[in-house]
């Protein structure tokens, strides 16, 4: 697929993650009790200190709020197909190189590029190359490891 075609179909997916988000029930799109808190990350640094982990990646919440949350996420291979029902997620990559899979595109994603997925569609992402992949992920509402949904095993 070419790559104006690929950042044609990422634009309208985040146009669909924003029109999706703004749908959410009223509780979401209210102010948040517990408002944001300002603050700076050294995010090479936090990338360093990962301080939880998942069966297929191992993170760190650097923020988080009612609204939303940003998570440093390293994936060492595969994140299998997976959904999140309420969450929708925009995934910056960082370091490193990734197949990835966001409903019915496939693309290779690599430092720079930013994946939005809207919430309830599949995806998966699987390291190319040596360099574990290093993501910053923005959720919306905040990431929840335990709503996750996975349609395939690792």
């Amino acid at each position: 697929m070419k790559k104006k075609t690929m950042q044609a179909i990422f634009a309208v997916l985040f146009v669909l993650g924003v029109i999706v988000g703004y749908t959410l029930p009223g509780d979401f799109r209210n102010l948040a009790k517990k408002p944001l808190q300002a603050g700076i990350f050294d995010v090479p640094k936090k990338l360093g200190q990962l301080d939880l982990e998942s069966p297929y990646f191992k993170y760190t919440v650097i923020a988080q709020a009612e609204t939303g949350s940003i998570e440093l996420i390293r994936v060492d291979d595969k994140i299998p197909m997976h959904i999140h029902p309420k969450e929708n997620h925009f995934v910056y990559i960082y370091k490193g190189r990734a197949k990835g899979t966001v409903g019915d595109v496939n693309a290779e994603v690599g430092p720079g590029q930013l994946v939005a997925i809207p919430a309830g569609v599949p995806h998966s992402f699987e390291r190319i190359g040596d360099t574990p992949v290093e993501i910053i992920l923005f959720s919306s509402p905040p990431f929840m490891p335990g709503d996750t949904v996975f349609l395939e095993n690792g």
